[in-house]
C-alpha cells in the first residue's frame, strides 16, 4: 500500500502541475479514502450472489451492445481503469454477456482467486497476450472488455499524451478492428453515492490511424476523469515508459 500510495501521489503532481499543493493533497487524500471503499467493493463484486442484483444500477445508451449482441457483432468494450473496476465489470456482466482480458498475476494464489472472483460474471477471461483468442471471439460476435489506459510497452504501443504528459498508449484497438470490423464502444463507470451508472458511446470513428486512436481514447478518458478524479484507477505506473523517473 506504502508502494501505491507513492505512485499514486507521483501521477498526480505529474497530470495537475498548474494545480497548487494544497489542491493535489486533498486529490490524493480523497483518492485513498476511495481505495480503501474500493477494496470492500471489489471484494464484494466477487463473492457476491443475489445482493448483487439489489445495488441500484443504470445504464445510457444500452442499446449499442444490446443491438450489437443481437446482431452478433462483435465489440471491444473500451473501459477506463476506475477505483472500483471489479464491481463495475461485475455489474456490466448482470445485464451483457461479457468476456475480459487481463494480465495474469505473478501470484499463482491471486491469480486463482483473482480468476475465480472475476468469473462470477465474465464468461471467461483470455490473457491480454493471447490476441488471436480475442480476435475469434469478436468474429463471433461476442463482447470483450479492453482497458486502453495502462503502459503495456507492447509493439503495438505509441507515443500519446495524457494530461498534456508523454505516455505510451497501446494501439491494439485500432489493429484488432481494422481485422475484425468489430465495433469500439466506450463505457465510462460512475458512481453516484450508491448508485453506479455506465454510459455508452460508440468511438468506432476513433479507429483512423493509430495515433488519431491513441490521441482520441486518451483525451476522451481525460474528460471521464474529471467529472471524479478521485474514482481513477492513479495506482499504476502510466509514465513508465517515458518519465519512470517520477516514480523515483
Amino acid at each position: 500500500m506504502k508502494k501505491r500510495r507513492s505512485i499514486v501521489e507521483a501521477n498526480i503532481n505529474h497530470c495537475f502541475k498548474n494545480q497548487s499543493k494544497e489542491w493535489r493533497s486533498d486529490l490524493i487524500e480523497k483518492i485513498w479514502e476511495e481505495t480503501h471503499l474500493a477494496l470492500y467493493e471489489n471484494n464484494f463484486a466477487w463473492n457476491a450472489n443475489k445482493r448483487i442484483q439489489k445495488i441500484n444500477v443504470s445504464f445510457e445508451n444500452s442499446d449499442l451492445l444490446q443491438s450489437a449482441q443481437e446482431n452478433k457483432q462483435g465489440v471491444l468494450l473500451l473501459f477506463r481503469h476506475n477505483i472500483f473496476l471489479e464491481l463495475s465489470a461485475r455489474l456490466i456482466s448482470e445485464k451483457f454477456e461479457i468476456y475480459g482480458m487481463e494480465r495474469p498475476n505473478n501470484s499463482p494464489l491471486v491469480q486463482k482467486l483473482q480468476q475465480r472472483g472475476r468469473l462470477k460474471g465474465m464468461k471467461a477471461l483470455i490473457p491480454s497476450s493471447n490476441v488471436k483468442d480475442c480476435i475469434e471471439l469478436l468474429k463471433k460476435g461476442k463482447t470483450i472488455l479492453y482497458g486502453p489506459d495502462q503502459d503495456y510497452r507492447n509493439k503495438s504501443s505509441i507515443v500519446s499524451t495524457f494530461f498534456n504528459q508523454k505516455c505510451l498508449t497501446t494501439t491494439a484497438p485500432f489493429r484488432i478492428k481494422q481485422i475484425t470490423d468489430c465495433k469500439l464502444v466506450y463505457v465510462d463507470s460512475i458512481r453516484q453515492g450508491s448508485n453506479y451508472k455506465f454510459v455508452l458511446e460508440d468511438v468506432s470513428h476513433f479507429a483512423e490511424t493509430g495515433q488519431i486512436f491513441a490521441d482520441k481514447i486518451n483525451s476522451k478518458i481525460e474528460k471521464s476523469i474529471l467529472e471524479a478524479p478521485e474514482q481513477y484507477l492513479w495506482h499504476h505506473r502510466r509514465f513508465k515508459s517515458q518519465n519512470p523517473e517520477i516514480y523515483d
